[in-house]
């Protein structure tokens, strides 16, 4: 019996299709949970996101591009999920409304200026714990809103999804001093524009 070209052709396709779809799956599914810093209960409702990265390597130029972007929202318990990819690097942020916004990158400062400090990135691994910390009477809400519209560049890729949607408040705060800030250095009196 003579073998059809066209079937082996598309055997052959099929199964370079499905191996490359193989490597590109995560290699499982990481649990972690969310907890209030100062009582360790439970955080429902708090934005997760991470972004999995790749160096270019092809040109030489080390740029980085987006391998993988995913968005959880934490539950009643705390609890959120997100794919993990061994040997690839990420960038991870977790906001909740009335808490510290969380960067695996850097840290916002307690103190009452507006300081920022890197951060030793953790591992993403299964049982993973993300400690919030209430916003204080001492933090600047100002500096607190730049650095979580920092975050959200850095963990998400479009202006969709859990994470955004959590820190859109704090990104029209941060968008709102801006236009203070450029309207003072301009010499215009602060105007409201109609809604």
């Amino acid at each position: 019996m003579k073998a059809n070209p066209i079937k082996h052709a598309l055997l052959s396709i099929s199964i370079a299709l499905l191996l490359s779809l193989a490597a590109c799956a995560p290699k499982s599914i990481i649990n972690g949970r969310v907890v209030d810093a100062a009582t360790n209960r439970p955080i429902e409702e708090a934005a997760v996101a991470i972004r999995w990265l790749e160096t270019q390597s092809e040109d030489n130029s080390g740029t980085v591009r987006t391998f993988d972007a995913t968005q959880d929202l934490s539950d009643k318990d705390g609890n959120f999920s997100i794919p993990e990819y061994q040997n690839k690097k990420f960038v991870m942020g977790v906001y909740k409304e009335g808490y510290i916004c969380w960067s695996s990158r850097s840290e916002f400062s307690s103190g009452t200026r507006e300081k920022t400090g890197l951060r030793f990135p953790p591992k993403v691994e299964n049982g993973m714990e993300i400690r919030l910390e209430p916003i204080k009477e001492g933090h600047s809400r100002d500096g607190h809103a730049g650095f979580a519209v920092l975050v959200a560049g850095e963990v998400t890729e479009s202006k969709k999804g859990p994470f955004y949607n959590a820190i859109l408040p704090l990104f029209r705060k941060w968008r709102d001093n801006l236009r203070r800030e450029f309207q003072k250095k301009m010499g215009h009196k602060n105007t409201e524009e109609p809604h």
